[in-house]
């Protein structure tokens, strides 16, 4: 399983998934997310993937869509 697919069954997990979902749906603007959910997110990625995620980089973009919070753990994993 990839990190898309594995982030994708963190939010089918949550219930937080639908139909709608896609790897670039805007999570903030479609209401997936909320202020309580994003620290869920940033915890379950520092687990999942063994990283650490810095203060500056918790933002609406890292976080705004499937792909971004990819790209993010991408990054931090190297």
């Amino acid at each position: 399983m990839n990190t898309q697919e594995r982030i994708l069954k963190f939010f089918i997990e949550k219930n937080k998934a639908d139909d709608n979902l896609t790897w670039d749906t805007d999570l903030l603007a479609g209401g997936y997310v909320n202020s309580l959910f994003a620290l869920e997110i940033v915890m379950y990625l520092e687990k999942e993937f063994k990283i650490r995620i810095k203060r500056k980089d918790i933002n609406d973009e890292n976080f705004r869509t499937i792909n971004n919070m990819t790209a993010l753990v991408e990054r931090l994993v190297k």
